[in-house]
């Protein structure tokens, strides 16, 4: 990539208003998908057999089945110069069905974010797939053929987007014991109880996973914080809750027994912990799937 690009003339008013109004959130009409691949190891083998490659890695493209990107590119990297920031990072918006949905409308998915219906699409379930970032030149959105549409977002869920994005490309750095001992095993036990158990409803509450551990002593703990708001919005009753807090610790019983490690669990409402007790746990992503 050469900082020192040269840009042709652009109309300096378009320019000014697309970087005035260009956000985070906002989705895009993009519908190419373009991946990199080693015909050394190719991921999908039948879809590349007999391609000509004379490269180690070569270049793919692919159609989106949305047609639809979303912008995730940070708001003051949107507002800079093209000469300073030249492209806007972009990622796939995907059907999905219903439980896939549930689960990423709250904060139980480090892969994808569910978004409201589009206009047009009322019947469509899409979500941000963070599996898949890909650049377009900021330029580009200047093209009266590449629609955009203003991010659809409440602010607090914009800020959830911003926050998801975070957890996803940085999440928090644990020891190798903990990650081992404690950290896959509550992976596993979420997972199993996804798969298998009916509480989609009450993981869709859940805004918020930590866990409190400290160096040397074998006693952890995992906190899902449900909204209340979120709970009355789905009709999700105090008993649900405690049969929810009932299955994780079951789970964790299995998923860690033969460690070093113990883990208790807890699912309670945002308004029962105070910030003080949440300044013990470090927050973490789930990453069942």
């Amino acid at each position: 990539m050469d900082d020192a690009t040269e840009h042709v003339a652009v109309d300096a008013a378009a320019l000014d208003q697309l970087l005035r109004s260009l956000r985070q959130g906002d989705v895009l009409e993009i519908g190419k998908l373009v991946t990199l691949w080693s015909p050394d190891s190719p991921a999908y083998p039948r879809e590349v057999e007999g391609v000509p490659h004379e490269e180690p890695v070569m270049a793919r493209e692919g159609r989106l089945a949305s047609g639809l990107c979303v912008v995730v590119s940070q708001d003051c990297d949107l507002a800079r110069d093209p000469s300073v920031e030249q492209y806007v990072v972009v990622a796939p918006l995907t059907r999905v069905d219903d439980k896939a949905y549930a689960l990423s409308n709250g904060v139980m998915s480090v892969r994808l974010f569910a978004y409201p219906p589009l206009p047009g699409r009322a019947d469509e379930q899409l979500v941000v797939d963070g599996r898949v970032l890909q650049s377009i030149e900021k330029l580009a959105l200047l093209s009266p053929h590449i629609r955009r549409i203003e991010c659809p977002l409440s602010e607090p869920r914009r800020a959830a987007l911003g926050g998801w994005l975070g957890r996803r490309l940085g999440r928090t750095a644990f020891p190798d014991e903990i990650v081992t001992q404690v950290s896959r095993p509550i992976d596993r036990a979420v997972a199993q109880i996804v798969a298998k158990q009916p509480f989609d409803r009450a993981f869709a509450c859940v805004i918020w996973t930590g866990l409190r551990w400290t160096p040397g002593r074998p006693n952890c703990s995992l906190l899902l914080l449900t909204d209340p708001g979120l709970r009355e919005q789905h009709k999700v009753h105090a008993s649900e809750v405690e049969g929810l807090t009932r299955a994780v610790r079951k789970a964790l019983n299995h998923a860690a027994r033969g460690g070093d490690y113990t883990i208790n669990a807890n699912v309670l409402d945002a308004s029962e912990v105070s910030a003080a007790d949440l300044l013990e746990y470090h927050e973490i992503a789930l990453d069942i799937g």
